[in-house]
């Protein structure tokens, strides 16, 4: 058995681990790389194997940087199976369907419609800890948090191997905690958060925000992922407002993918901890859908509130409201969670002023910048350390993090395990 490492291994995003066991080649995630200078050189190049040669890949949670290079590889010629929980499977769905209306590169596309709409065919769900067939080997997926129906992998040959995929938290407001990965002989994890532990509380930061719009009277625009980070954020928002009813303000979400996985939200509140709460703020949050509501918004002073995306400030509708709020210094937005290097969202935390969005426009932002890491739906270092110290595994490969974040975990995990730790580099291959 052969293990390639390709994407993740020099950043966060990417994720793309090679599998080659019994003369035949699957891959652990398949996604695109992100937020960088070089990420489109990356998600155009070839792959070290054919697409038409890779018989399985296993996805371990619907995120672009883990499933978004799927129709990609379809489009090339891959045509075998595509295992997930069905969870993931219903999310995928809709973060294809919305990366395929972005064409990337000068001459080519780098998926349509077309090409997401076969490899939505190619989608075989499986339940968690039930066990299937990976590449002639015994595997199972296993709960880790993060977002609904993300997974780690357990692969059972010669020797027991375990991809993290993206932990979660302990105290996820509405998942539950990842399970603590299984004894095993290579545990191949991810470090987003390797270096930083945790400060802040989710709902204290949300509420002191709250305070300051509604004193001040401020439009607040709050940078959100559409999937897991905008329920979390609207299911707070409510609890807010129903303990301190003074708080009340009128509360607008842009993003028509949010409101799609909204609804998936409600069909799997079954694993949620939260889940009436989290039905009724769902309920409750006016979605923007007609340029009509936009045209209204946009001509309201404060104190208003607009969760809109990306988290990152890299793209999607936030740059709308950006644009238009660009040079009040009455506004202000609100950064909760991890910022990659180089984005939009980085560049304000740490003070800058002038960003560009995918279009090559520029904003200058004249309004306050208010961040919190609270709100990271990633495990941070002690989390990690805490899910992986009972596997005992002879080996740690740390993939999915900046060299920082992974340098700091190796240096933890050194002090509290025997293992051999490793950080590859993009094209590594190990034998098993």
């Amino acid at each position: 058995m052969k293990i390639k490492f390709w994407g993740a291994t020099e950043e966060v995003t990417g994720s793309m681990t090679f599998v080659e066991s019994h003369g035949e080649i699957g891959m652990v995630d398949c996604g695109l790389s992100q937020g960088k200078s070089d990420s489109d050189e990356k998600n155009f190049a070839s792959l070290p194997y054919s697409p038409k040669s890779i018989k399985e890949v296993v996805i371990t949670h619907a995120h672009l940087d883990h499933s978004g290079y799927l129709p990609r590889l379809v489009k090339k010629g891959f045509h075998g199976s595509i295992i997930c929980t069905q969870t993931t499977a219903d999310l995928i769905k809709i973060i294809l369907d919305d990366s395929a209306s972005i064409n990337r590169g000068d001459d080519e596309a780098l998926y349509d419609a077309e090409d997401v709409k076969a490899t939505l065919k190619l989608l075989r769900p499986e339940k968690w800890n039930n066990e299937f067939i990976f590449l002639g080997m015994k595997a199972k997926l296993i709960p880790a948090g993060h977002i609904l129906g993300a997974s780690s992998l357990l692969i059972e040959a010669e020797k027991r191997i375990v991809f993290s995929g993206d932990l979660g938290r302990a105290d996820d407001y509405l998942i539950p905690e990842p399970v603590s990965c299984p004894p095993s002989d290579i545990v191949i994890m991810e470090s987003t958060y390797g270096g930083k532990i945790r400060a802040g509380n989710m709902y204290d930061d949300i509420l002191l925000f709250l305070r300051r719009v509604v004193k001040e009277k401020k439009v607040g625009i709050i940078a959100s992922f559409a999937m897991a980070r905008g329920q979390m954020l609207i299911t707070l928002i409510e609890q807010a407002f129903l303990a301190h009813p003074e708080l009340k303000l009128p509360l607008y979400f842009d993003s028509p993918m949010m409101k799609k996985v909204n609804e998936v939200y409600k069909k799997h509140n079954v694993i949620t901890k939260h889940p009436v709460e989290m039905l009724e703020s769902l309920k409750n949050a006016e979605a923007l859908d007609f340029a009509g509501q936009w045209d209204t918004l946009k001509k309201k002073s404060g104190p208003l509130l607009i969760i809109s995306s990306s988290g990152m400030v890299s793209g999607g509708r936030i740059f709308r409201h950006l644009h238009n709020w660009e040079h009040d210094p009455n506004a202000i937005i609100f950064l909760p969670g991890y910022q990659g290097e180089n984005t939009p969202g980085r560049i304000l935390k740490d003070g800058g002023h002038t960003i560009t969005d995918s279009e090559g426009k520029s904003i200058t932002w004249a309004g306050e910048v208010q961040s919190s890491e609270a709100f990271s739906s990633h495990a941070d270092q002690n989390e990690l350390l805490n899910w992986v110290k009972e596997a005992h595994a002879k080996n740690i490969v740390l993939i999915h993090g900046e060299q920082k974040a992974k340098e700091s975990l190796k240096k933890k995990l050194a002090e509290i395990c025997e293992s051999s730790i490793h950080i590859p580099t993009r094209g590594l291959v190990i034998d098993i």
